[in-house]
């Protein structure tokens, strides 16, 4: 295989720092000027690339490198290593020699003291105008960071000095119960804890830097607002950054002779694309482009569904665009106009204010939901993914939350998108109590109110909510600017029902006799689009069985027989919770619209319904004797 061939890394680097700084680094420049904090945790896509090129963290290494006389890395394999040999050298002179040693502090002569102890048992000699080299070789972490924090707290070292610890969570990983800690990773915690929390050591005006990709594999208290650490999350790349990135490189390859071909798509449809990778994996894409003849759509999204898979397939699915859009589905006219007049349309016009930013839908299970996202995603050309809430759960404090920012971070880097949450009423992030008994579930709760309010978002992305039981949702979320639009997905009437079988057949590439159409939409009152499919499905595999390629009203006939949905026995109630849910009477199908002028009223038909449900009477709900035998 012909190794990878990458220009001058120093030059990339030079070019990088011209062309603009990461949004991540201003944020971190703007609080240590502030004197916010002298510590941070860098996590994310650091080991990612700037749009100009260069790796994150190697951007980081140069900038500091412009301002400070050592920067120096330290990573449990590798040991210590410099952003330019030549500060190895300056270290070794900046920390702390003998004679600077009554200008430390109490705790800075002890720590010194215990540095020469363990340097004395390797039979080493250390300090200024001794040719051995403190920084050599690969020390145990303690004795690592303590010979770090001499050169930190060194008063000749006083603004020169940046510290970076590489693979940070592999120092100090996340570890619930600290007496399961060994005494040299609590030797570890406490020292970095210290580091973070020190008036004085911040005072020496030198940074300090935890690298981590994955923010919850760092143990819990580097990450607490009371560690002393900012903590910094460094973002997968913008649509903008992607198109430059990649103009950036196509540009350089035709410079070396070795052009990428974009054979079915433009490179602003190829940033679109490349949407929730980092500029590794664009990179990676383009290099396999140029080994199979060019960049093509299939390519790309085969390589962006491995990827993806392998790095958000436990909180995060994409959803995969209906084939025919709004025309593969049937009996959802009202759904699909208002999208029409209220999505497509003001996105088509660049009207970003008048796009809704959060839309719940709500009415009886298999209405039809999830199939209206994938059919808007086919319409509007977003890209759409669905949180796993199944997986948001754990028992490890914050892990959750993480789980969820992660998804969070992941549906911002993949706008323009929809984002899918399915049964929403039955995920910890719906109310502010829960009935799972996880504390995480409050917080989780709060991490959506905050997300679903970043007015930023508004035209970029759209949440689509689905629910049976919106009662159980927290007012909160639900009031407008949140939830902007609360539809009810109801049961079709027959002529809904019809255009479903019709659909239906086609989606499953059989013919249908009209006559076994009416027929089918007459006989299922309160059947469900899924019901209905369902139906299909097995009049089709009768017919097939009858060696006939179209469905015929004998076999919709038998297969009614045996197709026994639960469904209707459901349906009023969940009919009725679904249109007091609704914010917006012109949201409802015209036969429903009434039923919202008088509340009360169709209060007590809830609980009539609730009560019919469960084989009660409406009065046996409440006066029944509470025994135990």
């Amino acid at each position: 295989m012909t190794p990878r061939k990458t220009a001058d890394p120093a030059q990339d680097v030079s070019n990088s720092l011209e062309h603009g700084a990461p949004s991540w680094f201003d944020e971190y420049k703007e609080s240590y000027i502030a004197g916010a904090a002298h510590g941070f945790v860098l996590y994310g896509d650091i080991y990612g690339f700037t749009s100009g090129g260069v790796s994150q963290r190697g951007y980081l290494e140069k900038a500091l490198a412009e301002k400070r006389e050592v920067v120096v890395r330290f990573d449990r394999s590798r040991g210590y290593s410099f952003v330019l040999e030549s500060m190895r050298t300056k270290a070794g002179k900046l920390v702390a020699p003998q004679q600077q040693r009554e200008q430390l502090s109490k705790d800075g002569r002890a720590m010194l003291d215990e540095i020469d102890s363990f340097f004395g048992e390797e039979g080493v000699e250390w300090g200024e105008g001794n040719s051995d080299d403190p920084f050599r070789g690969q020390p145990q972490p303690v004795e690592a960071l303590r010979l770090l924090e001499a050169l930190l707290r060194s008063p000749k070292a006083k603004g020169k000095v940046a510290v970076i610890l590489d693979f940070a969570e592999l120092l100090c990983p996340n570890v619930g119960d600290k007496s399961m800690m060994s005494p040299s990773d609590r030797d570890i915690l406490g020292i970095l804890m210290g580091w973070g929390q020190d008036v004085n050591l911040g005072k020496c005006n030198n940074p300090i830097f935890l690298l981590v990709a994955k923010l919850p594999e760092l143990h819990a208290d580097l990450r607490s607002s009371g560690s002393g650490y900012k903590v910094i999350d460094v973002p997968l790349p913008t649509r903008e950054e992607r198109e430059d990135y990649i103009t950036r490189y196509l540009a350089k390859r035709e410079e070396r002779k070795k052009p990428i071909e974009l054979l079915d798509l433009t490179t602003p449809e190829l940033a679109n694309l490349t949407a929730g990778l980092n500029l590794r994996n664009v990179e990676d894409i383009l290099l396999l482009a140029y080994r199979s003849g060019g960049v093509s759509r299939a390519l790309v999204k085969s390589r962006k569904d491995a990827i993806i898979t392998s790095e958000y397939s436990e909180i995060a699915e994409m959803i995969e665009p209906l084939e025919g859009g709004f025309d593969a589905l049937g009996g959802m006219d009202h759904l699909t106009s208002w999208a029409q007049t209220e999505l497509i349309a003001p996105l088509a016009q660049g009207q970003s204010l008048d796009v809704p930013k959060g839309v719940l839908l709500v009415g009886p299970p298999g209405t039809g939901k999830t199939y209206f996202v994938r059919a808007l995603a086919k319409e509007v050309g977003f890209n759409a993914v669905m949180l796993r809430s199944e997986n948001i759960l754990s028992k490890w404090l914050g892990e959750s939350e993480a789980k969820l920012k992660k998804f969070f971070a992941f549906a911002r880097a993949l706008t323009p998108c929809l984002v899918f949450f399915d049964e929403l009423d039955q995920s910890d992030m719906s109310s502010r109590g829960n009935s799972s008994g996880n504390p995480a579930g409050s917080n989780l709760f709060n991490q959506m109110l905050q997300f679903m309010s970043d007015e930023t978002l508004r035209g970029r992305m759209v949440a689509f909510f689905a629910s049976n039981r919106p009662d159980l949702i927290d007012s909160a979320l639900l009031r407008f600017g949140r939830m902007d639009a609360i539809i009810p997905v109801l049961l079709p009437d027959e002529g809904a029902r019809a255009g479903i079988a019709r659909a239906q057949a086609k989606g499953q590439a059989m013919d249908i006799d009209e006559e076994a159409v009416a027929h089918l939409a007459a006989r299922t009152i309160n059947y469900s689009a899924a019901d209905i499919a369902a139906v299909v499905a097995k009049a089709k595999k009768l017919a097939r069985r009858a060696a006939r390629d179209q469905i015929d009203v004998v076999d919709v006939r038998a297969a009614l027989s045996y197709i026994r949905p639960a469904t209707p026995q459901i349906a009023r109630k969940y009919t009725l919770l679904a249109i007091d849910a609704c914010n917006d009477a012109e949201l409802l199908p015209p036969e429903y619209a009434n039923e919202l002028a008088d509340r009360n009223a169709l209060k007590n038909k809830i609980r009539q319904a609730e009560a019919e449900s469960v084989g009660q009477k409406p009065d046996e709900r409440e006066d029944r004797e509470d025994r135990s035998w």
